[in-house]
């Protein structure tokens, strides 16, 4: 089929962003054998004005769109949060091409309210919304024109490269990187920095983290670089922080199943993931022998350096880890299941994540 696929292409970033989810979604509609055309709305937008400024470059960007839709007559609308493209120009295309089907993404957790917002904005619109979130909180966004379901974050072997489960010479034990926060005592609260500062200051584990203590964020091709110099991968993922900075634990509702897809980069490249154990995701990979889970930092750090001491182990439940992730999340799968759930097509495989629609 034809499949028209709406993303930030982060052309300002040159690269520095090429394996974000979008590429990864876009490559298994391509090995799918379907035709897909790639529209960056954010970088259409900025062409559009002089000031090179994408929200003035909005208008220009929805007329690009329809037209879009007019050439190329798709049979599918992908949109990565789609936050550019208006209610007017969704019913234009609706009303231009009846049979068109469109569907939303979305990786971002949901106990952000603002990512509840966009996922709102145009969800009447959609025929299906898939999140990296799973279970009975679904049910917040259900409505009458469309469905809502899970899935899970991607693995790509043509950007997840590295095979850290086959090597033992990495430099470091423990990778982590997170999108910049500043350097402060109030941020040291957040789990996502006072774990690898505790790692870091008991001195028994040599970690290398970006984005936080007065570490740049990392990107491009070095951020691959530095999960190949490593022989396990810190998964932390974002939850909520109130207003004060401090952070508040999420319910088990706004965790379920859910990661930041640094979980794909970790699993697919063949780092030991060690994860937190309020995400339940051993319902997807089996604790001790495709992922390593930690309930406190203490724990973490236990069972870190037993792995340091069991090398052989630690390469065991990385390679088995690897092969989980690409054999049962892989890009063609995952894109698969977004067409047959979109059509309501007789779902071709037992998938091994939750396919309950909302």
């Amino acid at each position: 089929m034809k499949i028209l696929f709406v993303a930030d292409g982060n052309l300002k970033h040159r690269g520095a962003r090429y394996h974000f989810t979008y590429r990864r979604l876009l490559n298994g509609f391509i090995r799918n054998d379907h035709n897909v055309y790639f529209m960056s709305d954010t970088d259409t937008a900025r062409c559009g004005n002089l000031f090179r400024s994408s929200k003035m470059g909005w208008g220009y960007c929805n007329e690009v769109f329809i037209d879009t839709c007019n050439n190329f007559r798709p049979d599918l609308i992908v949109f990565d949060k789609g936050e550019i493209i208006t209610d007017e120009s969704l019913k234009q295309v609706k009303s231009l091409l009846p049979l068109v089907r469109m569907v939303q993404y979305n990786v971002d957790g949901m106990f952000s309210r603002h990512n509840i917002n966009m996922l709102k904005r145009n969800i009447h619109h959609m025929d299906a919304t898939f999140i990296t979130t799973a279970g009975n909180i679904l049910k917040s966004l259900s409505h009458s024109n469309g469905i809502i379901s899970f899935m899970p974050n991607p693995v790509d072997m043509s950007i997840d490269y590295p095979k850290c489960h086959e090597r033992s010479d990495q430099k470091y034990d423990v990778f982590w990187s997170m999108r910049k926060i500043e350097k402060s005592r109030k941020n040291e609260m957040n789990p996502r920095v006072e774990i690898p500062l505790f790692l870091e200051r008991r001195g028994k584990v040599k970690i290398d983290y970006y984005g936080m203590n007065g570490k740049p964020e990392l990107w491009n091709t070095a951020y691959y670089k530095a999960i190949e110099n490593a022989k396990m991968g810190l998964n932390l993922s974002h939850s909520y922080l109130g207003p004060d900075n401090v952070h508040k634990k999420s319910t088990d509702e706004e965790l379920y199943l859910y990661s930041s897809d640094r979980i794909s980069h970790y699993m697919g490249s063949g780092l030991l993931t060690l994860s937190t154990r309020d995400n339940k995701l051993e319902e997807l990979f089996e604790e001790n022998k495709e992922i390593v889970f930690f309930s406190s930092k203490e724990e973490l750090l236990e069972k870190i350096i037993y792995f340091k001491k069991h090398e052989n182990e630690r390469k065991t439940i990385a390679r088995q880890g690897w092969e989980k992730s690409h054999a049962c999340f892989n890009e063609k799968l995952i894109t698969q299941y977004i067409i047959e759930t979109t059509f309501g097509m007789p779902l071709s495989e037992k998938y091994a994540w939750p396919t309950q629609t909302f």
